[in-house]
């Protein structure tokens, strides 16, 4: 133990320090090493030049006297733990000492060697316990979050200044009210009475409120804290304001739930409300319908006028669909040129059709774009709930009922009739050909780039699946991959895209070219198989691809349809030493609190946010989802990046890799194989 003795008296030196090494012999003290400073100015000097555990300190030196010989000492050493010794016996003495920080005082003469050893060590320990609670005390005063102390009996002691600038509330004015003389409302505050009566911790969203009666969301965190006999002695709530994130959320769900064309509901809330709405009908005993409604001619407008032309003439169509129907009533945007409608509260299928010849009505009017009169029709089909005895595909009876209408000379509407299943039938004969398209060898995989934003330097590449039809050539996953999905062939379609992309992954390496992340898509049903682990170490083992070159991506969708499972298969799957990648990000209904429940390493930014960043409100989301994924430590990927202006956003706010038509369209690996090559002469 270093030990400063601060002693102008020979004798008394020579005494405590007899006492000093009798209290180490008695294995009451750690080895002393004892430098000896007979008068202050000495004893400043010895704390600047070398380290001490504690000061025993004479108040009575040559150079200073009482409690000013304390004081200055402490000015110049205010870390250290010190111990006054004086000749006299005075309490008031000692009690200034001990206000103004001493660890202890002791009287010489009556201190013998197993006091002063325990003097030293209680000083010691102390000061550590002090600076413990100046350091806490400081955090809690400088803390971002609001937090709140009450005692057992939920009077407030003590808020940091984050709780007085959160809430209005002035610490002056609250300590030692009652917790409900503050808000006798629901919000923060009953959490908290509600934690002090089960004594449980307890964490989650909560409503807090302001002085003025404003009230805001934030994310509460209480804690008990107990005594040594485990009762609860106080409270801790902190709580951190959640407003932009909420308003992130709130935006986010609404990207996700509806058309940013045309702001109609999409196809994911428009299923929701059918169900809602079939369900009504059934316990009603009444009559619903679903019309699916699909533009004619519109793709010859969009293509001779731009897409520019035909985006405003699709919101236009939105704005008169609208105005066909109540506001009880469903109008969606599927996609492309389709809309649907949801009728609820039928007496009969003739509400159906006058709603279908409004429909025909306002969308043969024209349409002016660009200074000039434009003409399309629609196509409507009709399916009615609660006349037929299975009403379980009233979409695919609409959608069937809406191609005969179409095929019966367009504009006009057909309700559909049990004999209409011809599009089945074909449907039916697409299905067989998919059944033998893996042993035909129709399948093949084309490549889309991944890059990074500032170099360009190539990342990656997402695999992506098409089907060389033998007589309708190559066919678009949008046509095939639903009935991969119904008919369960995306089992083994699946396992044979996973092996085909590792195995490109590999022959890329051994051709001499760097390793690329190669990611790979996973579909519901392959997340829940049990032997998902297995069939990927297998491919891995087979291919010789290292698992960290393979990135698995999942739709945010799908992991949060299937929340427990698939933090259950994603950590089984992480455990292999693979990659995951939440795809489509911002398409989904997820929390953002529940991203941190999930292994995964990439966030894929949906195109749908990305497309729109130009404006101000879309670009405000689109940063704060780029940024949250820094803070989570997560990579960042933005998809759909088709021009300069989102390209320039993205290199701002230091998105990871891009990939999108601006840098390359999906591509066979005979030419992607080029540009790798190309790639690599260039470095």
């Amino acid at each position: 133990m270093r030990i400063l003795l601060v002693e102008d008296n020979h004798g008394d030196a020579r005494l405590i320090d007899m006492q000093l090494r009798e209290a180490h012999d008695n294995g009451r003290l750690a080895q002393p090493a004892i430098t000896i400073a007979q008068t202050l100015a000495q004893a400043q000097a010895s704390v600047v030049d070398a380290e001490f555990d504690v000061i025993l300190l004479d108040l009575s030196l040559p150079d200073t006297h009482g409690r000013d010989t304390y004081l200055r000492m402490q000015q110049t050493a205010p870390d250290l733990p010190i111990v006054a010794l004086t000749g006299n016996d005075d309490e008031k003495l000692a009690e200034e000492l001990v206000a103004a920080g001493a660890q202890d005082y002791l009287v010489k003469g009556q201190v013998d060697a197993a006091l002063l050893a325990r003097s030293m060590k209680y000083a010691i320990e102390r000061k550590r316990s002090e600076e413990k609670l100046r350091l806490v005390a400081q955090v809690f005063e400088v803390a971002l979050e609001g937090i709140m102390v009450t005692d057992a009996k939920q009077a407030i002691i003590s808020v940091n200044r984050a709780f007085s600038d959160l809430t209005g509330h002035a610490e002056a004015k609250i300590i030692g009210m009652p917790m409900f003389g503050l808000v006798p409302d629901e919000g923060l505050f009953r959490k908290v009475w509600a934690t002090q009566s089960s004594g449980e911790h307890w964490q989650g969203e909560a409503i807090c409120h302001r002085l003025n009666g404003e009230h805001f969301p934030v994310w509460l965190n209480i804690n008990a804290v107990k005594n040594a006999s485990g009762h609860i002695t106080h409270h801790v709530a902190a709580f951190n304001d959640i407003t932009v994130l909420k308003k992130t959320e709130e935006r986010l769900r609404h990207i996700a739930q509806h058309d940013i064309l045309t702001g109609l509901p999409n196809r994911m809330l428009f299923e929701d409300r059918l169900t809602q709405a079939l369900a009504l009908a059934r316990r009603n005993e009444t009559l619903a319908a679903a019309l699916f409604i699909d533009l004619d001619r519109f793709k010859i407008v969009n293509d001779t006028l731009g897409h520019a032309a035909g985006d405003e003439l699709l919101r236009m169509a939105a704005h008169r669909l609208r105005g066909c129907v109540r506001e009880v009533d469903t109008v969606a945007r599927l996609g492309g040129d389709e809309f649907a409608i949801i009728l609820g509260e039928l007496a009969s299928r003739e509400d159906a059709a006058l709603v279908a010849r409004k429909v025909l009505q306002v969308m043969g009017r024209p349409f002016s774009l660009e200074s000039q009169d434009v003409f399309v029709t629609a196509s409507v089909g009709i399916a009615m709930y609660g006349e037929h005895g299975d009403d379980s595909n009233i979409m695919e009876q609409a959608d069937i009922a809406m191609y005969h209408a179409k095929r019966a000379g367009r504009n006009n509407f057909h309700f559909f009739a049990p004999h209409m299943n011809e599009l089945s039938q074909q449907k039916l004969a697409l299905e067989t050909d998919l059944r033998q398209a893996l042993d035909r060898d129709e399948f093949v995989l084309h490549y889309q780039p991944q890059v990074d934003p500032g170099s360009g330097r190539l990342i990656g590449v997402e695999a992506l699946i098409r089907w060389q039809h033998k007589a309708r050539g190559l066919i678009p996953p949008s046509d095939f991959i639903p009935l991969l999905e119904d008919t369960g062939l995306i089992i083994p379609v699946g396992e044979w895209v996973m092996r085909t992309a590792c195995r490109q992954a590999r022959a890329w390496i051994d051709a001499g070219i760097p390793p690329l992340r190669m990611a790979v898509n996973l579909s519901a049903r392959q997340l829940l198989l049990d032997d998902l682990p297995n069939m990927v170490t297998g491919i891995l083992t087979e291919t010789g691809l290292p698992p960290e070159l393979l990135e698995i991506e999942l739709t945010e969708s799908i992991v949060m349809e299937n929340a427990a499972e698939a933090v259950t298969a994603l950590g089984k799957l992480k455990a292999l030493g693979v990659r995951i990648a939440l795809d489509d990000f911002g398409t989904g209904a997820s929390s953002l609190s529940y991203l941190k429940h999930f292994p995964i390493d990439t966030l894929k930014i949906s195109s749908a946010i990305i497309v729109e960043v130009e404006q101000a409100a879309d670009a405000a989301i689109a940063g704060a989802v780029l940024s949250m994924a820094r803070n989570m430590k997560l990579d960042s990927v933005a998809e759909g990046v088709e021009t300069a202006t989102q390209l320039d956003f993205l290199r701002r706010e230091q998105c990871d890799s891009i990939q999108g038509y601006l840098i390359s369209r999906p591509m066979p690996p005979e030419a992607l194989a080029e540009l790798l090559e190309q790639s690599r002469k260039t470095r």
